[in-house]
């Protein structure tokens, strides 16, 4: 939802009574139009693949057409179960009640506590999913402001650069790959070299999860594993990934973390 405000500062700007007549006829303007009424006779389709936080807070607030709303979902079968790899799954609780700073306690969460897991020499070869490009952005410059040994895949990678970093990845010389899903939802490469995938949060798309998690060769080694953070606030990103019971379990848990192990 990377251009999600642009979305927002339309909507805001709909129906706002004009400052000048600009010569109008008010004789032929309805009535309900001078009462600021507009917006009840809008008729709105909201047409998206996935349900999201962002499409039910637009679909809630700023609907209200006098006939009602309606809303159709369709029920999609959890991303986790096409995942054929074996491969074990740590899910990280983030504790956050607020969302304003979901952000910063991921950050500083991942930093602290995810990222040292992954520093040693036999976890090279590490994915690391972002699907926001500000998050993105964040943990690249702190990546380089450490001097970490690190390539980077993101929508505005030129195709040489995208190639480097692919190149890094298989042979090894590059610890750690930051890739983000707008790029993965315009390309889809199937990347090779990935032993260890980390996800910064949950894919906005659940299929995503499936996609990345296959990209694993564990024919050529043990060594591999996957870890994911998710808050409450990723609770829609979860379900689509793990399902809607397993994931209101997964919430309301007193356990930090929940290992998932697939494909066995």
């Amino acid at each position: 939802m990377q251009n999600w405000e642009h979305l927002m500062h339309v909507i805001n700007h709909l129906h706002l009574q004009p400052r000048q007549a600009h010569d109008v006829d008010f004789s032929r303007v309805r009535m309900w139009t001078l009462n600021d009424w507009s917006s009840y006779y809008r008729q709105t389709l909201i047409l998206s693949e996935v349900s999201t936080p962002e499409v039910n807070a637009l679909f809630n607030k700023k609907c209200r057409n006098f006939s009602g709303r309606v809303a159709v979902e369709t029920k999609h079968i959890e991303s986790i179960c096409h995942v054929t790899t074996q491969l074990p799954q740590v899910f990280h609780k983030l504790e956050c009640n607020c969302y304003s700073e979901d952000a910063q306690k991921r950050f500083d969460f991942f930093i602290k506590k995810v990222l040292p897991q992954y520093s040693d020499a036999v976890m090279a070869r590490t994915l690391i999913f972002i699907p926001s490009y500000f998050d993105f952005v964040r943990v690249r410059n702190h990546f380089r402001k450490n001097e970490l040994n690190f390539a980077q895949i993101c929508e505005y990678t030129s195709q040489p650069n995208i190639s480097r970093a692919r190149h890094h990845l298989v042979k090894g010389t590059r610890h750690l790959l930051l890739y983000t899903e707008r790029f993965h939802f315009y390309h889809r490469y199937k990347l090779k070299g990935v032993r260890h995938i980390v996800f910064y949060q949950l894919p906005t798309y659940p299929q995503f999860f499936s996609e990345l998690c296959n990209m694993i060769d564990n024919r050529s080694t043990n060594n591999f594993n996957c870890s994911i953070i998710y808050s409450k606030f990723d609770a829609q990103r979860l379900a689509g990934v793990v399902g809607t019971e397993r994931c209101s379990r997964m919430l309301s848990s007193d356990k930090d973390t929940h290992l998932l192990v697939t494909g066995t």
